[in-house]
């Protein structure tokens, strides 16, 4: 980290505020991860209201226990990827794939139109983009259960 010394709050109007020592207050600051699905622990960008790159986090787990659980819970209030947990039904009888799914946000349903929207991720996870062009994230074959290994095997 450039910056070792740092805190992040929320004020009064619940805004996200970076406090450095020797520097004014940036209010409303957002935090951003360079590599969401490849290093989403590492490089953490905490950006100002216009974009700019305030202070990069290079390692989430090397800061403090309450700093991290600060920033984790920032990141899991403004990430908006659902993580599919488990797959209900997967119609292929059309043009398009139908999902019925369970994902950390709910129960979801949406259809995908190429396979190419199907994405695999070098760790193993892929991404799967709707027709809506919304992005869901869904976890490695062994990670799901029988029937949901089974569905998606079926598109690969």
């Amino acid at each position: 980290m450039p910056d070792a010394t740092f805190e992040l709050l929320r004020d009064d109007r619940n805004r996200l505020v970076l406090r450095r020592p020797g520097q004014e207050d940036a209010v409303d600051v957002r935090i951003r991860r360079s590599f969401p699905w490849s290093e989403p622990r590492r490089h953490l960008s905490v950006r100002a209201a216009d974009g700019r790159e305030l202070l990069m986090i290079d390692d989430l787990d090397a800061l403090p226990e309450a700093q991290r659980r600060f920033i984790e819970q920032v990141l899991a209030d403004t990430h908006f990827i659902p993580r599919i947990l488990r797959i209900e039904d997967l119609d292929l009888r059309f043009q398009h794939q139908q999902w019925k799914v369970q994902t950390d946000r709910g129960p979801a349903v949406f259809r995908v139109q190429e396979r190419e929207d199907i994405r695999f991720l070098s760790d193993g996870r892929f991404t799967v983009k709707d027709a809506d062009g919304n992005l869901y994230e869904l976890p490695r074959l062994d990670e799901l259960d029988e029937y949901s290994r089974r569905m998606v095997e079926r598109l690969l």
